[in-house]
């Protein structure tokens, strides 16, 4: 696999030697720590004694993935690795957490594309859809509660020239503008939804988020206004990008300030063991999109090690690939991941929206302020509005 050194296994090598294997493929003394053996079903740990192991019962080896994934009630037997390509690492899970309402209801992933009954979740109807398109150039404008504008009632930041009663962009106030809003304007043909880093390692109990101390709760507050947008996006055929902040099973591209930032105990650093498998790991059952606003068959998905999307990745080639001009941006969390691609889309030339309630942190005072940064200085980085304004703007797509 990519990132891992070429030195082929000596012929006089026994396929049993772990110790010869780990060798052989030149893991560091970092890890990984679990590596594919060339005997199916098979793993090897390179650690500071190097074992091979075998799959528990229950579990099949998957070698494109390079992990143990569970099979029960879910048939997987018929998934050949050779047959995966490009396509996204599987994991089959069978009632993962069924009485969470979140992370739950007995669904299970097939190559990371989740079925999801949709008696689980609230949808809103979207009347609008790809064939009843009949104005393409759409707009949040004067009066929508567009920001830059007037701060919202709820914003609670106290310093000097902030408050309620804040204008983003002060010198757009005029008596037909009296919130000093500065009006959104997107073609619809060249928009594309952007949904970062909704995976369970941050959103679920038992991933990498809860464990450090944070409450998840507060990030699923994020996701049926998420969901929502996804709906009438899937209705309108927009192109969909979902990304996972995700590093290879070798940890080749994982920068050692990364690994060390935080000066964390070893047991919670990327790619060790909790209770939702590696650590920010492609393919580990953390590591892959919460159910309620999974990727559906046709929609992207980018694998990301670092905060932007953008880099080591290839998002910006797909944007471009995709004639995309314009961003509506969700995820979390806001001030981390989401605040760092959208700077880096400004700077690309892209025009992002921040869908301000479909976005979260588990400081909401961050959210806030994040928000309030980008959206200084008449739209310095970004727009913002929240997900029931920009159902209505492209409801209108439609009128």
């Amino acid at each position: 696999p990519e990132g891992r050194a070429t030195t082929p296994i000596p012929e006089d090598c026994d396929y049993e030697d772990a110790e010869c294997f780990c060798d052989a493929y030149g893991y560091g003394t970092r890890g990984p720590k679990l590596g594919p053996h060339p005997i199916c079903q098979k793993y090897v740990s390179c650690g500071e004694e190097a074992t091979i192991m075998q799959c528990d019962p229950g579990y099949v080896y998957d070698v494109t993935a390079q992990i143990c994934f569970y099979k029960e009630s879910v048939d997987c037997s018929d998934r050949e690795a050779i047959d995966i390509g490009d396509a996204l690492p599987s994991k089959c899970l069978s009632e993962l957490n069924p009485d969470d309402p979140i992370c739950g209801c007995e669904t299970y992933l097939w190559n990371s594309v989740t079925l999801v009954p949709e008696e689980c979740y609230e949808s809103e109807a979207f009347q609008c859809t790809k064939d009843a398109v009949v104005r393409n150039d759409l707009e949040i404008g004067i009066g929508d509660g567009i920001r830059p504008g007037r701060a919202p009632s709820d914003y609670t930041e106290t310093a000097a020239n902030t408050g309620p009663d804040y204008l983003d962009a002060p010198w757009l106030e005029s008596d037909t503008n009296p919130d000093g809003e500065y009006p959104y304007l997107f073609p619809l043909d060249k928009t594309a939804v952007i949904m970062i880093d909704f995976q369970r390692d941050f959103v679920c109990p038992g991933g990498f988020g809860e464990t450090l101390g944070n409450t998840v709760e507060d990030l699923q507050k994020a996701l049926q206004p998420a969901r929502n947008v996804l709906n009438a996006a899937r209705a309108l055929g927009m192109p969909i990008i979902h990304t996972l902040e995700s590093h290879k099973s070798d940890l080749s591209d994982l920068k050692d300030n990364k690994y060390n930032r935080g000066n964390l105990p070893n047991f919670l650093r990327i790619g060790e063991e909790l209770d939702l498998g590696r650590i920010l790991v492609r393919g580990s059952c953390g590591n892959n999109i919460v159910d309620m606003v999974a990727p559906m068959p046709g929609e992207y998905v980018v694998f990301k090690p670092g905060k932007t999307a953008f880099y080591m990745t290839e998002f910006d080639d797909l944007l471009e690939s995709l004639a995309i001009t314009h961003l509506l941006v969700a995820g979390v969390t806001t001030e981390v991941c989401m605040q760092s691609t959208v700077r880096e889309a400004t700077d690309r030339g892209y025009e992002p929206l921040i869908i301000t309630d479909a976005t979260a942190s588990y400081f909401e005072r961050y959210r806030q302020q994040t928000v309030e940064q980008l959206v200084a200085q008449g739209a310095l980085v970004s727009w913002a509005a929240n997900s029931t304004v920009l159902l209505k703007a492209l409801a209108e797509a439609c009128d």
